[in-house]
């Protein structure tokens, strides 16, 4: 898939923000149809590692991807649980090998995958999102959460990146 545009990333992500609390639900149902094991996947990664607020922020940051990957150069198929399970291995692979890195190599690696990731600007979006939620005084996003939440959320755009 050709890389979505930062562009396309804010006009996506302003109009789900502007949607009333009654139209997310819709989103969610919709979202359900068109990708079910994404869902499914993102409503029971983590186990009782998340918190309510946490698996909330999961669910709605993965909506936001899957309609921001939606308005790309083509049509997304229906992802599998076994796609999402192969990702989501790859990218713990990846996390258990930065954690070993030292400090300096660790810095440059992740420089390197970021500068050479197909959905900069979307993977930019989660990142961003995350660390404004955790300003916001009625959410209890824990900053011991945020890799975890990275780590999930990265794993379906690589999935939907695929096509």
């Amino acid at each position: 898939m050709k890389p979505i545009s930062s562009k396309i990333v804010e006009k996506t992500w302003k109009r789900i923000g502007g949607m009333s609390p009654a139209e997310m639900p819709k989103l969610v149902s919709l979202m359900n149809r068109k990708q079910p094991f994404i869902i499914a996947y993102l409503m029971g990664v983590g186990g009782d590692t998340l918190n309510q607020d946490e698996r909330e922020l999961l669910v709605y940051l993965g909506v936001v991807v899957w309609q921001i990957m939606s308005q790309g150069s083509v049509s997304l198929p229906k992802i599998t649980g076994e796609a999402l399970d192969k990702a989501e291995r790859v990218n713990m692979k990846m996390l258990e090998y930065l954690e070993a890195e030292l400090e300096p190599g660790f810095t440059q690696v992740v420089k390197t995958i970021l500068n050479s990731y197909n959905q900069i600007e979307v993977l930019r979006y989660v990142v961003e999102a995350l660390m404004e939620e955790s300003e916001e005084e009625a959410c209890l996003i824990r900053d011991e959460s945020k890799g975890l939440l990275l780590l999930y959320l990265k794993t379906v755009i690589d999935c939907l990146d695929k096509y």
